[in-house]
């Protein structure tokens, strides 16, 4: 009797082993069915491109934003195929067709091999707007946004205040405008994004050669620090600081570039042309400048132009930047001499690229009537040149973004800056 006991129990126990297998895999099989036959068109399906074959059952599973889900999303929710990611079994292709909001199936490569049944995996993303779209989209409603008239029509943001914030690098910068005829330096111009960081990186010389440093941007201590120095490779080290080769020690281990803000950044062709006359009558404006900066006049060997990432604000963007007041409006400032614009506050206090501490910050134009001076914005509000060694002076990186930059989130506000993804 025990032993008939014992036998009676272990027959239990197998029957309830065998249950609980074939529970499982009665769920998983339940879980692949729901995951691949969400959707099907048996036999009702679109051939493109190649003579019929019949790829038996045909089944779709679809994810979005990486989770898989029962529902394709709405027409009008912002979502696309991910043609690149979505894929399908036995040689067919899958594709997109938004005036239907319908799947495509291309069977002109179908081979059904050893599966007789065809399934189709469909990844849906967001589509997100270029940037530089998104902020022209923005033109026509918003009075911080203003063409700046010149040969490149580009269009930039003004006033003393704009909504221009953009998240980037960890930290807030500004956009100063969408740039046309951006040379990437392979000849190839590009519409992109122009942004300069909302906070100075310090206090540094343009460069440190001799007693008064050179005008060359191409050479310049302050140029190989933000490319390829401390600044670029989010680190610490030494950076120019005063003359005959003076350094300080920089740290920029937290707001040097990140390895994610790089992969943003597009190689842009930085216009180096100058001037020595800007301080006379009808010389020296800010549409002057822009002309200046984009042609040949430098200093003896200098180049007109250097191919990098990272560099400064020009005159001109400075001078563009503005909205002027109720005493002296935009287009009085436009057609005042920079160098003057100390006398005028209306013009510099309602430009957000002016700042009102202590110290001037510099351009990157060089002055072409020597070999040391360079442009700078100074406390007062005007343009002036000043010997590049001087150590007291501001550094804002300005950069190009990549041309297929997009814009995510945000609205432009510095509590809610534009969020940027490639």
């Amino acid at each position: 009797m025990k032993l008939e006991r014992f036998k009676e129990k272990n027959n239990k126990r197998k029957f309830i082993i065998l249950f609980t297998v074939c529970c499982v895999f009665l769920l998983a099989g339940a879980f692949l069915y729901t995951s691949f036959a969400i959707f099907t068109e048996d036999k009702q399906f679109n051939v493109i491109n190649g003579k019929y074959q019949d790829p038996g059952d045909l089944y779709f599973a679809v994810y979005i934003d990486g989770e898989i889900t029962n529902t394709i999303p709405s027409k009008d929710s912002g979502y696309t195929l991910d043609e690149a990611q979505s894929s399908c079994t036995n040689g067919a292709k899958i594709t997109w067709d938004n005036e239907s909001w319908s799947a495509l199936v291309d069977l002109s490569n179908y081979s059904a091999g050893n599966m007789s049944r065809t399934k189709c995996t469909m990844y849906f993303k967001v589509d997100y707007p270029i940037a530089t779209d998104y902020i022209i989209s923005l033109a026509d409603s918003s009075s911080e946004l203003v063409y700046d008239e010149t040969s490149d029509n580009n269009l930039r943001y003004i006033g003393a205040d704009p909504n221009n914030y953009v998240s980037f690098n960890n930290e807030l910068w500004r956009i100063i405008g969408v740039m046309n005829n951006i040379d990437d330096g392979t000849g190839k111009k590009e519409t992109r994004l122009k942004i300069i960081r909302d906070e100075s990186i310090g206090n540094y010389s343009w460069d440190n050669k001799g007693e008064y440093g050179e005008n060359d941007w191409t050479t310049s201590a302050l140029q190989m620090g933000l490319n390829s120095g401390a600044y670029y490779n989010r680190t610490s080290g030494e950076c120019p600081y005063g003359q005959n080769g003076t350094t300080t020690s920089c740290d920029f281990s937290n707001n040097g570039l990140t390895e994610e803000a790089k992969t943003i950044i597009g190689n842009a062709v930085w216009n180096l042309g100058g001037t020595e006359n800007y301080t006379s009558s009808s010389d020296g404006l800010t549409s002057q400048w822009y002309g200046y900066e984009r042609g040949t006049e430098v200093y003896s060997g200098r180049l007109p132009a250097w191919t990098s990432q990272i560099g400064l604000m020009y005159p001109s963007d400075y001078g563009y930047a503005t909205s002027g007041g109720s005493t002296t409006n935009r287009d009085m400032c436009l057609t005042t001499e920079l160098w003057s614009w100390n006398n005028l506050n209306d013009c510099y206090s309602n430009d957000w690229l002016y700042q009102s501490g202590p110290d001037d910050q510099w351009a990157l134009t060089p002055f072409s009537g020597d070999s040391s001076n360079v442009i700078r914005v100074n406390s007062s509000g005007s343009v002036y040149r000043s010997y590049t060694t001087n150590e007291s002076y501001v550094v804002f990186s300005a950069l190009y973004l990549s041309s297929n930059a997009k814009i995510t989130d945000g609205d432009g506000s510095h509590d809610k800056p534009f969020t940027l993804s490639l």
